[in-house]
């Protein structure tokens, strides 16, 4: 049995940002060849949930929040990493002062700085509805402390977000990945895809080393460092690449298909090296 493990955005999704038929196809044939297939994402539970049901997926493992919460195959927590109370309000108040969009993901909860254009975007991209409080009543409740977030994006201008990365230097509980210039996610700088990937991996009684990880970004960059194949797609930022063991076409070409059809004709004609 091969663990099969895959980033989604950027590195699974197509141009219409789904899944393809191929790419549908592809997981279903890996599937019913006995291997396992596991998604990890920076995304919160409830968003990939839906992308497994497109290939009949479930019933495995699946890390969510960069591995700030992996789950079980019977959907218990295995892993919780959580960004630090002083922490989420240390970001909570730096974007009431900048006024920037601040969206705070809770388990499967999501508290939006207000239902705006930035909220729609990301309902749009994920398929997730935000919860109906605004972030404000997660903090003056008192739920950032007692629930604090997995996850937070800082969404808005560029030059505040680069004021939120000069504040993260100086808080080393955090870390910060930004997907674009108006975009930040901050997490807890304890937790990575390359351990909630461990955690998957004892889960199922495989060892890293003989897993397969497909990613695109540099929070995919610990999940490489685990396995004993780490395939980029071509559209994979540069250290991405350069880490690779091997490259694969680019998301919107069906990478990570093409890679998983090579994988099962390798296997069918008894050839098991595609690294």
């Amino acid at each position: 049995m091969t663990l099969f493990c895959s980033d989604i955005d950027g590195t699974l999704l197509n141009a219409e940002r789904t899944l393809s038929v191929r790419t549908i196809a592809a997981i279903r044939r890996v599937v019913d060849a006995g291997h396992v297939f596991v998604l990890c994402s920076s995304r919160m539970p409830a968003s990939m949930r839906p992308i497994e049901g497109l290939y009949d997926g479930g019933g495995v493992p699946l890390i969510a929040y960069n591995g700030g919460i992996v789950l079980r195959s019977d959907g218990s927590t295995a892993l919780d990493v959580r960004i630090r109370p002083d922490d989420a309000m240390a970001v909570y108040d730096l974007c009431a002062e900048l006024d920037l969009h601040g969206s705070f993901y809770s388990g499967d909860d999501w508290f939006v700085w207000a239902h705006d254009r930035w909220a729609e975007r990301e309902t749009a991209n994920t398929g997730v509805t935000p919860n109906p409080e605004p972030a404000v009543v997660y903090r003056t409740s008192g739920r950032i402390l007692t629930a604090p977030p997995h996850k937070i994006m800082c969404m808005g201008d560029p030059a505040a977000i680069d004021r939120v990365e000069r504040m993260l230097a100086d808080r080393p509980g955090l870390v910060g990945y930004r997907s674009k210039d108006t975009y930040l996610e901050i997490a807890n700088a304890t937790c990575s895809k390359g351990d909630g990937l461990a955690v998957v991996a004892a889960e199922l009684g495989s060892e890293p080393r003989d897993c397969v990880y497909f990613g695109d970004n540099d929070n995919d960059l610990s999940a490489f460092a685990a396995v004993g194949t780490a395939v980029a797609v071509a559209n994979a930022k540069p250290a991405v690449l350069a880490a690779a063991t091997t490259v694969t076409t680019r998301h919107h070409d069906d990478g990570v298909a093409a890679y998983l059809e090579m994988f099962l004709a390798a296997h069918t004609q008894g050839n098991i090296s595609l690294s």
